[in-house]
């Protein structure tokens, strides 16, 4: 997948995040009406079940809204009217808690000069709760000063308290102590505390419960959630078309070297002798120059990207001090065959001198030459090597960017190496690439 697609995959992405969020900001509205149109069924709720009661109340949709009439008596020690609202028939009830906030227009008016209205909405838990009997049902409160013009107010439903005085006449268990709203099939809308006698009438235009189809937080974790998709499925599509290269890639050098192979018969003997190390059998600095520019020939496209790897056995003239030149020259040889194995079959290895080797990597970056340094660092640590001596090597990285001279890049893999023996050896390095100058091989 090539860098323009994926940039313009992200910014699409990018776009429909911004628009999937403001949407859920300023759309995605859940909304419960309550009006005179409802087809919840009404009910009038006095003092008169009360022993003492005497209130008397009535109900009706008048002119479009629901209209509570009220005549407040002496009788009751706290004398009261309601309107019911039945949303549904108990143990059955509607979920709110999607909803966020409830706005109430509604009127008031009586003998009062500040008239007031309870609203109630009664929750059903078969934990305490009673089919048959409304006070058995949580009553959340809220107590308001409706405006005398009708205008809307608006509460948030976490602004709901548990009214003392349901909670004062029942036990509950302590983990049902708070609001609930999960189970409602009961609203109310009753007379102030301190309702004075008289006539009273509580008018309600509509109810309106608002919230969001899906709860901000919820939405950001899908959103989140999308977006991790996304990238797991860039990376699973990336390395498909990797693997995809690597194989046509591998074909196309299987059939070169068959070619080639069958043209250097006669002449590999004697060709072989002057372009590979004698004790190691790798590619001298010769041969190694030599590959460069054969498949300099085929294009830049062959080489670059082009990564290159030092290579440098740590404390070698100890080795050869302590136990001869002729294990120390066995370590060398047994090195060769250790970075042989564990490389790619285009990746070319040359003993640049003594104790120092040189990797160069076609077509892999910088970070993907680390790894593979870092794989060879640890092979060596930790296999067996003659005479039961340990050996480890130091490892330098650069890569050589298309244009720059093959000699520096070789000198900042070099001086990466010897950074890694500075900061304690047995290590990788990787040197940033220089300016860029003239590709020559070396």
């Amino acid at each position: 997948m090539s860098n323009r697609t994926l940039h313009r995959m992200l910014l699409g992405l990018i776009g429909l995040t911004v628009l999937a969020l403001l949407w859920n900001r300023y759309g995605m509205d859940a909304v419960l009406e309550i009006n005179a149109h409802s087809p919840y069924e009404l009910r009038h709720i006095d003092d008169r079940r009360e022993s003492t009661g005497r209130s008397v109340a009535a109900v009706r949709r008048e002119n479009g809204r629901l209209v509570l009439d009220c005549t407040i008596k002496a009788g009751y020690e706290w004398p009261y009217c309601e309107l019911a609202i039945d949303l549904k028939k108990p143990p059955a009830g509607v979920d709110l808690t999607r909803y966020e906030t409830v706005r109430l227009w509604v009127r008031s008016e009586g003998p009062e000069p500040q008239q007031q209205v309870r609203f109630f909405i009664r929750n059903f838990n078969p934990a305490f709760s009673k089919v048959g009997d409304d006070l058995s049902m949580k009553v959340q409160e809220i107590i308001y000063n409706p405006d005398p013009a009708g205008a809307p107010i608006e509460v948030k439903l976490s602004q709901f308290t548990v009214a003392s005085w349901w909670t004062s006449e029942r036990t509950v268990p302590v983990r049902f102590a708070g609001t609930e709203f999960d189970n409602v099939p009961l609203l109310e809308l009753s007379t102030g505390g301190n309702v004075v006698p008289g006539r009273h009438r509580i008018s309600v235009e509509r109810i309106e419960f608002r919230g969001k189809i899906i709860p901000a937080a919820m939405f950001r974790l899908l959103i989140i959630g999308a977006w991790v998709l996304s990238v797991m499925g860039y990376l699973a599509i990336d390395r498909w078309a990797t693997r995809r290269r690597l194989i046509r890639s591998e074909r196309h050098q299987s059939s070169l070297k068959r070619i080639n192979e069958s043209l250097r018969l006669q002449t590999h003997t004697f060709a072989k002798l002057a372009r590979q190390d004698l004790l190691t059998g790798l590619l001298n600095r010769k041969g190694l120059g030599d590959e460069l520019v054969r498949v300099a020939r085929d294009g830049d496209a062959q080489l670059f990207p082009l990564s290159l790897v030092f290579i440098d056995i740590d404390h070698f003239k100890k080795i050869n001090d302590e136990h001869g030149h002729s294990v120390g020259d066995q370590v060398i040889r047994d090195l060769a065959t250790v970075i042989r194995t564990h490389i790619q079959r285009d990746d070319l290895i040359a003993r640049w001198g003594g104790e120092e080797f040189l990797l160069i990597c076609r077509l892999t970056r910088s970070h993907e030459a680390a790894l593979i340094a870092e794989r060879l660092r640890h092979v060596i640590a930790t296999r067996e090597w003659p005479s039961g001596i340990r050996v480890t090597s130091s490892f330098g990285v650069a890569e050589s960017v298309m244009g720059e001279d093959l000699s520096e890049s070789i000198k900042r893999a070099d001086e990466a190496m010897y950074r890694a023996k500075q900061k304690g050896r047995d290590r990788v390095e990787v040197q940033l690439a220089g300016p860029p100058a003239v590709l020559t091989a070396p």
